[in-house]
């Protein structure tokens, strides 16, 4: 651990009271001015702020208990927000409690409410006010982790690569150290110093994992290893006796059960309200389609879907005749090709593209049960007859709207990337992972990241 990154982490604390306190006196002065119910009484400020004051240290004990300053987790963006949510709740359910409990006046049950959003608000931001500054240090290479990958498989140039890129990781690559390296580690390390060794290579046998482990916990190095297939599947796993013996099941997706049903619940709810909002817009969109070009209003191709083929609707983006040449570019560039520039996109379709409007009508898709509004990118017939083995994983839910490959480069990505993204989804699913992807598209599309 590094020292800047524990100064980060202690300096959370302070911020954190700062910002509670902050969303108390915001709550107050909103109480004040909110006129639709005027209140009847209002106690002098400082009687309340002295109040809430005492609160203060409670909070902070909650943040604890549910990891909010844990030093050995990093957090994303989303995975701390939920977090901070779940801990202001239980926050202010202890406020509400002590209030209740001690039958302490307490003029206003508003305030308890403006509190919970305000402070929701006040300490998200200065958290993400902290963790900008931690990244912006990270250009002077203050706190950046020096670190080795080792591995001479194709796994270590996406890891590299998305170390060179990626320097919110804060990781400053030294080294790719291959398999021959390992015995030779001890004077590798010793000419270049560093504070993490990331094994990249999946196929490196127990035994040497285990010597690097074993070097890294001596020499007080940080180790990484990225886990075999078995090994990532394990999260998915149910241990059963059979005649008196363990064995262990490997669920396909937490997606069977009662979180297929969640996941159609949402998709029925979300979809409806959609398609509610959006009818004017795409009202027009249709009109200025067939003012723009000819041919019809909806795209509707076939798509490969769970279990059973389906017509998906979009708005068409292209000429008459892209059908016919689809096959044609498939065999000069590849299964599920994007050109930046393709030819048969109208100017219209540029525009609906760029913007992600074309994809609207497949709301209906998602309230008719074909697709979901997140799940793997639905494909073409064609495109699953090239299919390997692995790659037939995708099929295995439904098709989405969006999916963590929309928010992870979209058009930019490769197709290999694109399956590991989906396999990751259908192994890991939980709701709470389709939020934050929903969450994370909609900047996406406002962006027009990766979009042709």
């Amino acid at each position: 651990m590094k020292k800047s990154e524990l100064f980060f982490t202690f300096l959370l604390i302070p911020v954190d009271i700062v910002m509670i306190l902050l969303a108390f006196i915001l709550a107050y002065k909103l109480r004040l001015n909110f006129e639709q119910v005027p209140a009847v009484y209002v106690q002098p400020f400082w009687e309340y702020f002295k109040f809430f004051l005492m609160l203060v240290p409670g909070w902070i004990a909650v943040f604890v208990l549910i990891g909010l300053y844990s030093v050995s987790e990093r957090k994303t963006v989303w995975h701390e927000f939920g977090k901070i949510i779940v801990g202001v709740t239980a926050s202010i359910a202890l406020v509400i409690a002590w209030i209740f409990l001690t039958r302490t006046f307490f003029f206003s049950r508003l305030i308890i409410g403006f509190s919970w959003g305000l402070a929701i608000f006040t300490i998200a931001f200065g958290r993400y006010l902290i963790r900008f500054i931690q990244r912006l240090s990270y250009r002077w290479n203050i706190g950046v982790h020096k670190v080795y990958v080792l591995g001479n498989n194709g796994l270590v140039k996406s890891v590299v690569d998305e170390i060179k890129k990626n320097k919110k990781l804060g990781y400053q690559l030294i080294k790719v150290i291959d398999r021959e390296g390992i015995d030779k580690l001890d004077t590798i390390v010793k000419n270049n110093p560093c504070d993490d060794i990331i094994v990249a290579d999946s196929s490196i046998s127990e035994k040497e994992i285990s010597k690097i482990m074993e070097y890294c916990y001596q020499n007080r190095i940080g180790f990484k290893v990225m886990p075999n297939l078995l090994l990532v599947r394990s999260s998915n796993v149910d241990i059963q006796s059979l005649a008196g013996f363990p064995i262990m099941e490997f669920r396909r997706t937490p997606l069977d059960g009662w979180g297929k049903i969640f996941k159609r619940s949402f998709d029925i709810f979300f979809s409806t309200l959609f398609i509610i909002l959006a009818s004017p817009i795409m009202l027009v969109i249709a009109v200025l389609i067939k003012l723009t070009s000819k041919g019809p209003i909806l795209y509707t191709p076939e798509r490969v879907g769970l279990e059973k083929n389906f017509i998906m609707y979009k708005f068409r983006t292209m000429r008459e005749d892209a059908p016919q040449l689809h096959a044609e570019y498939i065999k000069k560039y590849g299964n599920m090709f994007k050109l930046k520039n393709d030819p048969r996109v109208t100017t219209f379709g540029k525009i609906l593209r760029k913007t992600s409007l074309d994809e609207l009508p497949q709301f209906f898709n998602v309230f008719k049960g074909d697709m979901s509004l997140i799940g793997p990118r639905p494909p073409m017939p064609e495109e699953v007859v090239h299919y390997n083995s692995f790659q037939k994983k995708r099929l295995g839910v439904k098709p989405g709207i969006t999916g963590l490959w929309q928010v992870s480069g979209r058009s930019e990505l490769t197709f290999d990337e694109w399956v590991r993204l989906d396999s990751y989804y259908i192994e890991n699913w939980s709701l709470w992972l389709d939020f934050q992807i929903f969450l994370k598209t909609i900047w996406v599309v406002i962006k027009g990241r990766g979009a042709y």
